[in-house]
C-alpha cells in the first residue's frame, strides 16, 4: 500500500487519545439504537455493508499514521469487525457492530469509528502480546505493565499447578507431556509446559477503575464479546483464573499469544478446532492445524477446576482474525519497528503510566515529531 497524502478529512491516530468519554457516549447512543425492535439485525447488517462498500472507494477513507508506516484503510477495519462479530459475540455483537456503523452517515464519522476500534480495541490486545523488553517497564512481568499488580510467585505457582492438573499435564494442542509428569513407559518426548493466558493480564488488569482510557476499551469489549456484566466486572480476578488459561508448549504458547493461532468452537460444548490467521506457517507440525481438541477437567472429582471460558476463547479468536483481515497487525508491527529504530533499539524507555492506548499515542507522536524534524 502506498502512503496516502493526509487531508483534513483524515483521522490522525496521535490525536484520538484525548476524549475517551466520547467513545463511551457513542457506545451508549448505539446501545439505545440496538433496542429498537422495529429494525431487524439483518436490516442493520445490510445497511452497514452498503456503508462499508461505499467507504472502500472513497479517497478520504484513510486513518493517518506516521511517515514510512502504512495508513489504515478504515473500510477494512469496519469490514473485519462486522464479519467477525457474530462468531465473537453472537447476534448481539453483530447488531452492536452494525448499529455502530449505521450511526456514522458521514465519511469522517466512519473513519473515526474505525480509528476508535483500531486504537481502543485492537491495540490493547496487541500490546498484551509484547514482552517487557519490547514495550513496557523492565520491572513488569511478561504479562503485565508496570502500573498493574503482578501476580506473586505463590499465585503464579498455584495458577500453573491448577491449570496443569486440570489439563492432565499435557499441551492441549500437541498432547506433549509436561516434564516429570510423563507416565512411566510412555515413549514420548516431554517439555516444560506453560500456563497460557487466553486473555493476557494486560487486558484483564486494564479495567475501568485503572487507566483513564480503559473504560472506553471495556465498553467496546462489553458489546462486542457477548460477555456478561458480571464477567466484565470480575475480569481483574479472572485474569489469573483457570477459566482464562490452558497448558501449551513454548512455541505454541508464543504464536497463540501473538494472535496468529486461535481456537474456533465447534457445535459441541468445550470442543474447538485449531486455526491460524494465514500467511504462516505459524504452527509445527502443520498437521496440528484443523485438529479438534476437547477441554475437560482431568483432576475431577478431586477438584472442581473450571474449564476455559468460551467467551474468552471466542474474543481471542475474533481479535486474531480482525487484526489479520484489517491489516492492523501489519501496521502495528511497522509502528513498533519504526519507533524502536527511532529510539535506538530502546523501546523499553517509553513510559506512559502502563496504559496501552497512551503507549501507542506516545509512539505515534514521537514518530510524527521525528519526521517533521528530518524534513
Amino acid at each position: 500500500m502506498s502512503k496516502r497524502s493526509h487531508s483534513r478529512n483524515a483521522i490522525d491516530l496521535s490525536e484520538t487519545i484525548s476524549e475517551p468519554e466520547s467513545v463511551i457516549n457513542f457506545n451508549e447512543n448505539v446501545y439505545l439504537n440496538m433496542q429498537n425492535a422495529a429494525i431487524s439485525t439483518a436490516t442493520y447488517v445490510g445497511q452497514a455493508r452498503q456503508t462499508i462498500e461505499q467507504l472502500s472507494t472513497n479517497k478520504y477513507r484513510w486513518i493517518a499514521t506516521p511517515p514510512c508506516v502504512h495508513d489504515v484503510d478504515a473500510s477494512r477495519v469496519l469490514d473485519a469487525m462486522l464479519r467477525n462479530a457474530h462468531g465473537t459475540g453472537g447476534e448481539s455483537s453483530e447488531r452492536y457492530t452494525a448499529c455502530a456503523i449505521c450511526a456514522c452517515p458521514e465519511i469522517h464519522e466512519q473513519v473515526n469509528l474505525a480509528s476508535i476500534w483500531f486504537m481502543y480495541l485492537l491495540w490493547p490486545f496487541t500490546a498484551g502480546t509484547l514482552q517487557p523488553s519490547d514495550l513496557v517497564s523492565g520491572q513488569a512481568t511478561p504479562d503485565t505493565y508496570g502500573s498493574l499488580v503482578s501476580a506473586s510467585p505463590e499465585q503464579s505457582s498455584r495458577f500453573r499447578t491448577d491449570v496443569n492438573r486440570r489439563d492432565g499435564y499435557r499441551c492441549v494442542i500437541s498432547g506433549v507431556w509436561d516434564g516429570a509428569h510423563k507416565p512411566a513407559g510412555v515413549k514420548q518426548g516431554w517439555v516444560t509446559l506453560q500456563a497460557t493466558h487466553i486473555l493476557k493480564r494486560t487486558v484483564g488488569g486494564f479495567t475501568m477503575d485503572r487507566a483513564h482510557t480503559a473504560a472506553a476499551t471495556w465498553n467496546i469489549i462489553r458489546h462486542y464479546s457477548g460477555m456478561s456484566e458480571e464477567t466484565i466486572q470480575n475480569m481483574e480476578r479472572l485474569a489469573d483464573d483457570p477459566s482464562n488459561a490452558m497448558m501449551l508448549q513454548h512455541d505454541i504458547h508464543d504464536i497463540f499469544d501473538k494472535l496468529k493461532v486461535y481456537l474456533e468452537q465447534t457445535e459441541r460444548e468445550n470442543e474447538y478446532t485449531v486455526k491460524d490467521v494465514g500467511g504462516g506457517p505459524w504452527i509445527h507440525p502443520l498437521e496440528l492445524l484443523g485438529k479438534t481438541i476437547t477441554f475437560r477437567n482431568h483432576d475431577s472429582p478431586t477438584r472442581d477446576l473450571p474449564l476455559p471460558n468460551p467467551h474468552f476463547i471466542a474474543l481471542h479468536a475474533g481479535i486474531s482474525r480482525i487484526l489479520h483481515m484489517s491489516g492492523a497487525s501489519e501496521v502495528f508491527a511497522q509502528i513498533l519497528d519504526k519507533y524502536d529504530g527511532a529510539a535506538g533499539g530502546n523501546v523499553a524507555s517509553l513510559k506512559s503510566n502502563g496504559d496501552p492506548v497512551h503507549q501507542l499515542s506516545s509512539m505515534m507522536s514521537a514518530l510524527f515529531i521525528g519526521a517533521s524534524l528530518i524534513t
